[in-house]
């Protein structure tokens, strides 16, 4: 079962696995710097990272975007999403991790080069099975967090936010007149 995790005004720590409370003693430290590690700025620029990248964390990119855009769309601004709680921020890091492996020519560890056409296929075998993971999903929400995301993953840089860029559909949904509705996609 997943946990959330929390801290207390008093400093300890408490683990919320459903239905019990377990008190974990801890206090945090970050007053405490670790002689041990050092962290130069060339670190910090640094691409290469330990761990790999799955066809299944590419997969999970693909539906939490889709998810998440969709009932955003819809008006929603958090969704239950294999047991968390996901909102803007899991679909911004989702859709720049994406256009990041994209852009970078970056490739699964089976060797498949991610590419356009490669995400344009997973969302083409994903997109149906996002009213099962948001059953309030419109139909035409659903088609629009997928061209969203095909176009992303080919910008020259990503969009600031989804959230801006999206706006404009919210306002039309809510009746918002045009002269005070912003450019669309």
């Amino acid at each position: 079962m997943q946990s959330l995790t929390s801290t207390c005004s008093d400093l300890t720590r408490y683990e919320v696995s459903l239905p019990k409370i377990i008190k974990l003693n801890f206090i945090p430290q970050y007053h405490n710097l670790r002689q041990d590690v050092r962290v130069a700025a060339a670190d910090l620029l640094s691409t290469k990272v330990p761990g790999k990248i799955t066809i299944d964390g590419i997969r999970e990119n693909v539906s939490t975007c889709l998810a998440y855009t969709a009932a955003w769309v819809d008006g929603n601004g958090c969704i239950p999403l294999n047991y968390l709680m996901e909102d803007a921020a899991t679909a911004e890091i989702t859709r720049v991790q994406l256009w990041q492996w994209v852009k970078y020519g970056a490739r699964a560890e089976n060797g498949q080069l991610i590419t356009p056409e490669y995400i344009d296929g997973m969302i083409t075998e994903l997109g149906p099975g996002v009213r099962k993971l948001v059953p309030n999903a419109q139909e035409k929400s659903v088609k629009l967090a997928e061209d969203y995301l095909k176009i992303q993953i080919r910008r020259q840089w990503p969009s600031d936010f989804l959230t801006s860029d999206l706006m404009p559909n919210l306002a039309i949904a809510d009746g918002v007149e045009p002269q005070y509705q912003k450019a669309q996609l």
